[in-house]
C-alpha cells in the first residue's frame, strides 16, 4: 500500500543513502558487547557503503549528533518563563515572538532554545502560568482574614471595564495583585456594577473578608459599594484631591485665566515648528538646557503644576522667542508671573501641607485660602473615621504625627487599645481561665520536687509575672513600645514583626 502524497510527496529510492540509513539504524543501537562495537568499522568497510563513503559518513555523523545535542525539558520550561515574564513586565505584545530582530537575538544567546510561537503563548503557556499563579493566590487568600479593594471602571473602543485590585498583609510583607478585569456589558447603574463586584468577590472567597473598598467619587459606584454591597466605600484621595484643586481654580478667575493663557502660549508652540525652532536657537545660544513646552490636562492638577513649572524653567528664553514670530499669542507680563510662582509654591507641596507656603501677591493668598478650604470640606472628615484614623495610626510612616488635631491621634489610640484588648482576651481565651491556670502552675511548682532546673524555676517565675497583667496593660504597653519607634519606612517589615511578636509573647 503506498503512503498519500500528503503526507510524504517526495518519492523513496533504494540507492538512497538516507533510505539505507533507516534500515541500518537498529545497526547503531546502544549495545555493551563487544562484538556489536565493531558493527560501525565492519559496515564502513563493506562493498556497499565504499561506494559513497564521504557522503554516508556526513549522514552517520549528523544522525548522531541528533540524538546527543539539545535542551532539556528543564532548561525549556525555565526559558518560556523568562519569556512570559518579560512579556507581563515590560507589557510587551505577544507577536514580540514573530518579530526578526528578537527571533535573531534569542538565537544568540541560546541556539538550541526554540522561541514558541503566538499560537503556544495564548493557548497552552500563558494559560498554564495564570491557573499556577491563579491556584497559588487563591490559597493565600484562604489564611487571610482582613482585606481591602481598590477598583475602577474605564472605557476603550466603547467597551466598558472594571478592575479590583486586593490588598493584604501575608508573611510581613504588603501585597497588591489585581484579581480580575472584566468587561461591563449592561449600564453603569449601581446594582449592575454590584453585580459585577460581587461575582469577582464569590469568586475569591473574600465578600466576608473585606474592610472598605476604595474607588473615585462616582455616584454610581459608592451605590453599589454602600447600597449593594454593603461594604464601606473609601473615596479615593488622589481623586478627591484633584476635584478639590480644580474646584479652587474654578472659583478663583484670576488664576483661571493665567492657565488658560498659559495653555495657549503651549498651544502655540506645540502648532509651531518656527516657534519651537526659535525657542531652540535662543536655548543653544544661551548655553541653556534645550526643554519643550508641556501641555496641562485640565483634569488632572498635577499636569497643570507640570505645565508652568516648566514655563518658568524656560522663561528666559520663552521670552526673547515671543518677542521674534509673527502671530506670537499674549504673553505673560511680571505680575502674572509672580502669580504663577505662588500657584507652584501652593501646588508643590500638597503631598505634605501648604498652611505655612510663603505667598507674595493676594491673588495666590486667595487662591490658596480657597484651596484650603475646599481640600478641608472634601477630606478633613477623615481623621474622625475609624477605619481611616486607625490605618493612619498604625502606619509607622506617620503614626500619631499625620493627624491634624491631637485630639483625632488620641482616638484612633484608645480604638487600637480597645481592640487589642479584646484580642488579647480572646487569644487568653477567657482571662478567668487563665487565672486558674495560673493558680495550678504554681501548686504545682512548689510541690514539686528540688531535682529541677533553675531554667524551669525562672521560667515558672517569668510566666507568674507575665499572666499577671491585665489585657489592657498589655495592650497599652504593646502601644507605648510602638510609638517609641522610629518613623522610618525602613522599619515597617521590622515594626510589623515586632508588633506580632508582643502580642504572641503576651498571649502565650
Amino acid at each position: 500500500m503506498s503512503t498519500p502524497k500528503t503526507l510524504n510527496p517526495i518519492e523513496t529510492n533504494d540507492d538512497d543513502p538516507d533510505n539505507q540509513l533507516q534500515g541500518a539504524q537498529n545497526i547503531f543501537e546502544p549495545s555493551t558487547s563487544a562484538s556489536s562495537s565493531l558493527l560501525p568499522y565492519q559496515t564502513y568497510t563493506s562493498t556497499q557503503c565504499s561506494e559513497r563513503p564521504s557522503k554516508r559518513s556526513r549522514q552517520l555523523t549528523l544522525f548522531g549528533s541528533k540524538k546527543n545535542i539539545g535542551l532539556t525539558e528543564i532548561k525549556i520550561n525555565d526559558n518560556n518563563k523568562s519569556l512570559i515574564k518579560m512579556i507581563v513586565f515590560d507589557y510587551q505584545p505577544l507577536s514580540i515572538v514573530e518579530n526578526v530582530g528578537f527571533l535573531e537575538y534569542t538565537k544568540k544567546l541560546q541556539p538550541l532554545y526554540s522561541v514558541p510561537s503566538r499560537k503556544q503563548l495564548t493557548t497552552k503557556l500563558l494559560p498554564q502560568e495564570y491557573d499556577n499563579i491563579y491556584s497559588k493566590l487563591k490559597s493565600i487568600l484562604k489564611t487571610i482574614s482582613d482585606l481591602s479593594n481598590t477598583t475602577d471602571m474605564w472605557t476603550d473602543c466603547n467597551k466598558s471595564y472594571i478592575t479590583v485590585t486586593c490588598h493584604f498583609i501575608f508573611d510581613n510583607h504588603l501585597y497588591s495583585p489585581v484579581l480580575a478585569t472584566r468587561e461591563v456589558f449592561d449600564s453603569h447603574t449601581g446594582l449592575n456594577i454590584a453585580t459585577t463586584l460581587k461575582n469577582i468577590f464569590n469568586e475569591w472567597g473574600i465578600t466576608n473578608k473585606i474592610i472598605t473598598i476604595v474607588s473615585d467619587n462616582g455616584s454610581n459606584i459608592k451605590n453599589a459599594i454602600n447600597e449593594h454591597l454593603l461594604k464601606y466605600h473609601h473615596p479615593c484621595v488622589a481623586h478627591t484631591l484633584n476635584l478639590s484643586i480644580n474646584e479652587a481654580i474654578k472659583g478663583n478667575i484670576d488664576i483661571n485665566q493665567i492657565l488658560k493663557k498659559c495653555r495657549t502660549i503651549v498651544g502655540h508652540f506645540k502648532h509651531s515648528s518656527y516657534a519651537n525652532g526659535k525657542l531652540r536657537e535662543f536655548q543653544l545660544q544661551m548655553n541653556l538646557l534645550i526643554l519643550k513646552v508641556k501641555q496641562d490636562i485640565v483634569t488632572r492638577w498635577n499636569s497643570s503644576l507640570i505645565m508652568i513649572e516648566r514655563l518658568i524653567d524656560i522663561k528666559t528664553p520663552l521670552s526673547a522667542t515671543m518677542s521674534s514670530p509673527p502671530r506670537a499669542p499674549d504673553y505673560l507680563n511680571a505680575s502674572e508671573w509672580e502669580i504663577i510662582l505662588d500657584c507652584i509654591h501652593i501646588l508643590k507641596p500638597l503631598t505634605t501641607y501648604f498652611k505655612n507656603v510663603p505667598i507674595e501677591n493676594t491673588i495666590g493668598e486667595a487662591f490658596k485660602n480657597i484651596l484650603i478650604d475646599v481640600v478641608s470640606r472634601r477630606l478633613g472628615n477623615l481623621e474622625t473615621n475609624k477605619i481611616v484614623a486607625k490605618a493612619t495610626f498604625l502606619d509607622p510612616r506617620f503614626k500619631k504625627t499625620a493627624f491634624g488635631l491631637l485630639e483625632n491621634a488620641n482616638n484612633a489610640q484608645k480604638w487600637i487599645s480597645d481592640e487589642l484588648t479584646t484580642m488579647i482576651i480572646h487569644a487568653n481565651n477567657d482571662n478567668d481561665n487563665t487565672e486558674v491556670n495560673i493558680i495550678q502552675s504554681t501548686t504545682t511548682a512548689s510541690t514539686s520536687n528540688t531535682s529541677n532546673s533553675i531554667g524551669d524555676h525562672f521560667d515558672n517565675k517569668v510566666s507568674q509575672v507575665q499572666s499577671s497583667s491585665s489585657p489592657s496593660t498589655t495592650s497599652t504597653l504593646i502601644i507605648r513600645q510602638y510609638l517609641e519607634m522610629l518613623l522610618l519606612i525602613s522599619f515597617l517589615p521590622k515594626i510589623l514583626v515586632t508588633f506580632e511578636n508582643f502580642i504572641v509573647y503576651y498571649t502565650s
